[in-house]
């Protein structure tokens, strides 16, 4: 019963009833033999393909895999980047809080400092005025999770992961750091390398928040509705794919 109810709700929630409202759409169109039929079931089998299980893994997933975790740490220093922050909320102990997947990188840099006692550097601005400064509400985290202060770095001024890179490389110079573990997003992993690589720092890249589970259990619910996570993972790797190729055919300085 609990199934059927998810099934129902899920059609009546987007993409899933926009779906069918373009379907209906497109019967109609073909029924009057009106153009851009053709066209508008194109749209809707991307959409449907972008929108299900099997094309946002199949979208995802060679990104996410391709670095596995490392199996022993040797590094000198923890460099997560900031991926997402909300400002002016308020927290425990002040006002902003870390969105989702920093947050998920935030837990795997805590675990590693238990673990290795190595500084955090953080890097990551105000993208936005409604984000905030990511690696000051970053640090400040840390910090009331029992992160000595004297282990915490931060860089706050880039807006991308180009800046991410050319100003952490500037600060691990400052600090003698020649080997630092790299802290992001999986589905970002391959982009962000290559970056960082451009840049002059060789990391040992560590992915984190992935989006994609390795097993499959099928289910009608999830693997044949249109769903919205699905869209999103669809929709942020092939971001990730226009950025490696822009970064394969353009030089940047």
């Amino acid at each position: 019963m609990l199934y059927f109810i998810k099934f129902i709700y899920q059609w009546l929630l987007p993409p899933a009833c926009l779906f069918l409202l373009l379907i209906s759409l497109n019967i109609y169109m073909y029924r009057k033999k009106l153009s851009g039929r053709y066209f508008l079931s194109i749209v809707l089998l991307l959409f449907y393909f972008l929108s299900v299980r099997v094309g946002a893994d199949f979208l995802v997933k060679p990104l996410e895999n391709r670095y596995a975790l490392p199996c022993v740490v040797n590094n000198d220093v923890i460099l997560m980047l900031g991926n997402g922050s909300v400002a002016d909320v308020p927290d425990f102990d002040g006002k902003g809080q870390p969105k989702g997947t920093m947050a998920k990188s935030m837990l795997s840099a805590l675990k590693l400092y238990k673990k290795t006692g190595l500084p955090i550097l953080v890097s990551g601005g105000c993208v936005y005025k409604d984000n905030g400064i990511e690696a000051d509400i970053a640090i400040r985290n840390f910090s009331a999770m029992g992160v000595d202060k004297n282990k915490l770095y931060e860089e706050n001024q880039s807006l991308n992961t180009i800046e991410n890179a050319r100003f952490s490389h500037k600060i691990c110079n400052e600090n003698g750091w020649r080997n630092p573990l790299l802290l992001v997003v999986a589905i970002q992993a391959p982009r962000t390398a290559m970056i960082f690589e451009k840049e002059g720092l060789k990391c040992v890249v560590f992915p984190t928040h992935f989006r994609r589970s390795e097993s499959w259990h099928f289910h009608p619910v999830l693997d044949l509705i249109p769903d919205a996570d699905n869209l999103a993972d669809s929709a942020a790797a092939i971001k990730e794919y226009m950025g490696i190729v822009a970064l394969n055919v353009f030089n940047y300085q």
